[in-house]
C-alpha cells in the first residue's frame, strides 16, 4: 500500500456519494479545466493560405461522402432540425438572420466533387438559399399539415455536387407560432454543430432586430480544419493512434450472427424502424449508483447489458459494438460547425459466466481504450481490418449505443421570442437505420427513455419489440443483481 492510499480512497468514497447534478457539475469543471490546459500547451490550428479552389475532406467527411456514395437517392445521412417559434416572429428579419448565419460559416456554403474517385469540397461565396415561406393557417388539420411537410422536407434527398446541402422553411401554424425546419446533409453537420447553429441563429436575428452589424466570420472555418487533419502534424498523431486501434480490432469476428426474420440484402438501404421503452426512475437510480461504484459511466452500463444480449442471440462470446464520439479533441474545434462526427469500437470478451459487475469493469476498461482513439477515423480502421468494404452489411460493425442527456431540447427565450426544440419522431428515426440494431438511450433526468432502431430490411417490428423487451428485462435483473453470475441460454 503506498502512503496515499487512504487519500485515494477517501477521495473515491465522496465521489460515490456525489449527487447526479453535483456530479455532473463537477465533471463540467474539470473539462473546463482540461480545455484550459490544452489551450496553453497544445498547437493551434491555423487557418489555411488564402486562395480558392478543390479543398481536401476531413476524414468524417470523406467517411459521409462514401456513405452517401453508396445510397445517393436515400435519406439515411439527412439531419433534419425542427423548432417551434412562439411569439411576435418577423420573418424578414429571420431571412436576414439567416442569410447572415450562411455568410459567416463556410460550411453551409460547401458542395463537393469528386476527380477519378477522389473527393474534394468547394466554398462558394453565394450558396444561393433562402428561407422558404408557407403559410399553414388555413390548411384545416394544422399538425397533419406540419408532419407532412417536415416528413417531406427529412426524405428528399441531395446532390452533393450541388448546393446548398442544407433547405430552410418557415411554417406558419398560427398568427404567433411557427415551425422552423432546417434539413441539412450530414456532410455538413453533427450533433453538437446543430446546437452551435442555434445558437448561432438566435444571435443573428437579436444583432437584425436591433439593427446591430452582423457578427464577424469565426477565426476558424471547418476548412481550414481538414486540410489541418490531412496535413503532417494531424495526419502523424493520427497513424500512431490507428496502428492501435487497428491492433484492438485485429482478429475480430466479421459480424455478430443475429437470427433475422430474413436474409440481408445485396446492400444496406437505411430502411428501418423503432419501437420504444421507459426506465423507470428505481431502476434508473440503481444504475447510476452502479456506475458510479465502478468509476463508470451510464453508457457504459448500457453497452455491457447490450453485449450481453448480443452473446445470448448470436452464441459468440467475441463482440464488439459501436459508439459516436463527438470528435473535438482540440481544443480550437469546440465552436466549429462541420462534420466532427466520429466512431469507436469497444470489443470485450464474453466467455465465462462471470459477475456483471466483473465484465461491467472489462467494458470500463475497453471503453477507455476505445476512447484513446477517437480521433481515429473510423473510415480507416474499416479499410485495415476488412481489407474492403463489406457491400452488403454495414462497415465493420452492425450494432450501436449511443447516449445523450435530454438538455438540448429546453426551450430558449429571445428577442420575444420562445424557441422550443421538436424531437425527431420515430418515423424519422427509422428512416436512418444505419446499423442493424442501434440501442438509443435518452437520459430525461429521473429517468431515461430508450430507443430500439432496427434494419427493417432484416426484423419485422414484433422481433425488434421482443429484443427491446429482452434488454429491458436483462437490464432490470442484471442492475439490481450485479454481482449474480451470468447465465447463458441451454445448449450455448
Amino acid at each position: 500500500m503506498t502512503a496515499d492510499t487512504p487519500r485515494r480512497t477517501a477521495l473515491a468514497q465522496r465521489l460515490a456519494d456525489l449527487s447526479p447534478a453535483q456530479r455532473a457539475q463537477l465533471e463540467r469543471r474539470l473539462a473546463e479545466r482540461e480545455r484550459a490546459g490544452a489551450r496553453r500547451t497544445t498547437p493551434r490550428i491555423p487557418p489555411r493560405a488564402p486562395g480558392a479552389g478543390p479543398l481536401p475532406l476531413s476524414w468524417s467527411q470523406e467517411h459521409m461522402w462514401h456513405r452517401h456514395r453508396s445510397d445517393p437517392s436515400g435519406a439515411a445521412y439527412l439531419v433534419p432540425l425542427k423548432v417551434r417559434l412562439d411569439g411576435d416572429l418577423r420573418p424578414e428579419v429571420l431571412r436576414a438572420a439567416f442569410r447572415d448565419v450562411v455568410s459567416r460559416h463556410e460550411i453551409l456554403r460547401t458542395t463537393f466533387g469528386e476527380t477519378d474517385g477522389v473527393p474534394y469540397q468547394l466554398v462558394h461565396d453565394d450558396p444561393g438559399a433562402e428561407v422558404e415561406f408557407s403559410d399553414l393557417r388555413g390548411a384545416g388539420d394544422t399538425e397533419a399539415a406540419v408532419a407532412a411537410r417536415l416528413a417531406e422536407e427529412a426524405a428528399r434527398p441531395y446532390d452533393l455536387a450541388k448546393g446548398p446541402l442544407f433547405r430552410a422553411v418557415l411554417l406558419r401554424t398560427a398568427d404567433d407560432v411557427h415551425v422552423l425546419s432546417l434539413v441539412l446533409h450530414h456532410i455538413l453537420t453533427d450533433e453538437q454543430s446543430t446546437g452551435l447553429l442555434l445558437a448561432r441563429f438566435v444571435e443573428a436575428y437579436e444583432r437584425r432586430l436591433h439593427g446591430l452589424p452582423a457578427a464577424a466570420p469565426p477565426r476558424l472555418q471547418y476548412a481550414d480544419f481538414a486540410v489541418w487533419q490531412r496535413s503532417g502534424q494531424g495526419a502523424g498523431t493520427v497513424a500512431a493512434d490507428l496502428h492501435r486501434a487497428v491492433r484492438r480490432l485485429t482478429g475480430m469476428p466479421a459480424e455478430i450472427r443475429l437470427p433475422a426474420d430474413r436474409p440481408r440484402p445485396p446492400r444496406p438501404t437505411g430502411r428501418g424502424g423503432a419501437v420504444g421503452a421507459t426506465v423507470g426512475p428505481d431502476l434508473w437510480r440503481l444504475l447510476r449508483e452502479l456506475a458510479r461504484q465502478e468509476q463508470a459511466t451510464e453508457v457504459m452500463v448500457l453497452l455491457a447489458v447490450f453485449q450481453i444480449l448480443l452473446r445470448d442471440a448470436s452464441g459468440q462470446d467475441d463482440i464488439t459494438v459501436s459508439m459516436p464520439t463527438a470528435g473535438r479533441g482540440h481544443p480550437d474545434l469546440e465552436d466549429v460547425l462541420g462534420c466532427f462526427f466520429n466512431t469507436v469500437a469497444v470489443r470485450c470478451d464474453l466467455s465465462g459466466t462471470p459477475a456483471f459487475r466483473t465484465l461491467l469493469r472489462q467494458v470500463r476498461a475497453r471503453c477507455l481504450e476505445a476512447y484513446d482513439d477517437r480521433e481515429v477515423p473510423f473510415t480507416e480502421v474499416v479499410e485495415a481490418v476488412t481489407q474492403g468494404r463489406a457491400e452488403n452489411r454495414h462497415p465493420l460493425l452492425q450494432t450501436m449505443v449511443v447516449f445523450e442527456r435530454e438538455g438540448a431540447g429546453r426551450p430558449v427565450e429571445f428577442a420575444g421570442l420562445r424557441l422550443t426544440p421538436l424531437s425527431a419522431p420515430a418515423a424519422h428515426r427509422a428512416a436512418r437505420a444505419k446499423r442493424d440494431l442501434t440501442v438509443q438511450a435518452v437520459d430525461q433526468g429521473d429517468t431515461a427513455r430508450l430507443t430500439l432502431v432496427y434494419d427493417a430490411d432484416l426484423f419485422d417490428r414484433a422481433t425488434a419489440e421482443g429484443i427491446l423487451d429482452r434488454y429491458t428485462a436483462l437490464l432490470s435483473s442484471l442492475v439490481r443483481d450485479p454481482d449474480g453470475r451470468l447465465t447463458r441460454p441451454e445448449g450455448r
